[in-house]
């Protein structure tokens, strides 16, 4: 789990470090297409944690996904910004809605794992509950059938 929250923030330093160099070249085309390929990458690296690790993340490791998707809106107004000063607003518009919806897909992905974790901890519960029930009935005949004979 340490091991793939280490790549989301080394993937977002990477995002960060491709600002940077598009800001001071002016930002152009192939540059920009760096930075989104960048993005869509750190995008998916921090769904890809989530999806994996749904319910099971330490309090210091949600943090850290959690400051890295504030990042991503960070670095995605950034983009925004310069997309538009640059005239290029339709490809973002057409982009952005293509990460829209993806994270909705993913929602509705994490949304489906947690509800199956739920069922299978009830599962277990219940499984547990009769499976516990049955063995102490067959204790109480097995002790009764002995008391008799």
């Amino acid at each position: 789990m340490l091991a793939e929250v280490a790549t989301v923030i080394a993937v977002m330093k990477g995002l960060n470090d491709a600002i940077a160099t598009l800001k001071e070249t002016g930002g152009h085309a192939s540059g920009l297409a760096s930075v989104m390929d960048k993005y869509a990458r750190a995008n998916e690296s921090v769904q890809d944690v989530e999806t994996k690790y749904v319910g099971r993340l330490s309090v210091k490791d949600s943090m850290q996904i959690q400051i890295a998707k504030k990042q991503l809106q960070t670095f995605n107004q950034q983009l925004k910004d310069m997309m538009l000063m640059q005239g290029l607003s339709a490809d973002y518009n057409e982009i952005m809605q293509r990460v829209e919806d993806s994270r909705l897909a993913h929602e509705k992905e994490l949304k489906r794992k947690r509800l199956l974790r739920k069922e299978r901890i009830e599962f277990a519960k219940t499984f547990g509950l009769i499976f516990g029930t049955a063995f102490i009935g067959f204790i109480l005949i097995m002790g009764t059938i002995l008391i008799v004979f």
